[in-house]
């Protein structure tokens, strides 16, 4: 059952008055019950950061796979949690959706994981991602040294990224799905002089890329998703010179990609699929990628 933030702040407020034993009791639990619900992560970096979760029945008693979404740019993580309950259900897996609010993470800060002129990577916001995981384990909730990890749109964006500059994160698998522009695996000179968030020009990911390149990342495109007049769609300088479009962007990144691999000589893990008749939609998107992330 879902307790609004409001009545358990209340609840949490009569707890303490109460003692210390019973403010703990009255403090839920990361995926404490099934279905909806909500908690707070207390990160030593950021702090505060909301969190959406869905916990299946088939997962009230037992430790599940754990998998993380991150919501675009409406930083609306309830329905992005909401997308991912049906396969929940069928595959047994927790779901986790993080919130990170417009004030306290513009795009620097979200998008591009505030990695851009930061060499101490402790201070990266991909960072939440990991202590996440860390907190469903310590809970006993998460099973498993892996999780699986999903995102749409901006949330593409912080996925893609994450993977590109984090190799070393404990995701087994990603999709980036819809993603507005990327992060060209090139240093800027090659990217046309862009540097991050267009490529890795002046991060250190450079020096990481053949590890990167041996995760396990789908990008997955919508093939409708071509509307050049989107009104969320980055018309940057750096963004336009990927494409006109979400889906022709995609497919520009895919390619360098690939020409990459081959001249680091690697095989690389990185897959593209295109999602036949589907636009700029999250939900569709989603329930596209269940299998891709969570089958064999």
């Amino acid at each position: 059952m879902r307790v609004s933030k409001r009545l358990g702040a209340v609840l949490l407020a009569f707890a303490v008055w109460l003692g210390p034993a019973a403010a703990m009791a009255a403090t839920p639990g990361l995926f404490a019950d099934v279905g909806r619900g909500e908690w707070t992560l207390d990160d030593p970096v950021w702090k505060a950061i909301d969190v959406e979760t869905y916990t299946p029945a088939a997962c009230a008693a037992k430790s599940c796979p754990l998998v993380i979404v991150i919501h675009g740019a409406g930083r609306n993580a309830a329905n992005s949690r909401n997308y991912w309950i049906e396969a929940a259900d069928r595959y047994g897996v927790l779901i986790a959706a993080p919130r990170f609010d417009k004030t306290r993470f513009p795009g620097r800060l979200f998008q591009q994981g505030a990695a851009r002129g930061q060499p101490d990577r402790s201070k990266w916001t991909f960072g939440v991602v990991e202590r996440l995981f860390d907190a469903a384990r310590a809970a006993g909730r998460a099973s498993g040294t892996s999780y699986r990890l999903f995102g749409h749109s901006a949330g593409g964006q912080f996925v893609h990224r994450m993977a590109l500059l984090m190799p070393e994160a404990r995701f087994s698998r990603a999709v980036v799905a819809n993603a507005g522009y990327y992060t060209r695996p090139l240093d800027a000179a090659a990217a046309g002089g862009f540097a991050y968030p267009y490529s890795l020009g002046g991060t250190p990911a450079t020096d990481t890329l053949r590890a990167a390149l041996g995760k396990q990342v789908t990008v997955m495109l919508g093939e409708r998703d071509t509307n050049p007049e989107h009104r969320e769609l980055n018309r940057s300088a750096g963004a336009e010179e990927q494409g006109a479009t979400r889906f022709a962007r995609g497919q520009h990144f895919m390619a360098d990609i690939r020409a990459v691999a081959a001249r680091l000589g690697v095989t690389p893990q990185w897959r593209e699929i295109t999602v036949p008749g589907v636009a700029h939609q999250q939900d569709r998107m989603a329930r596209a990628a269940a299998p891709e992330l969570l089958g064999p």
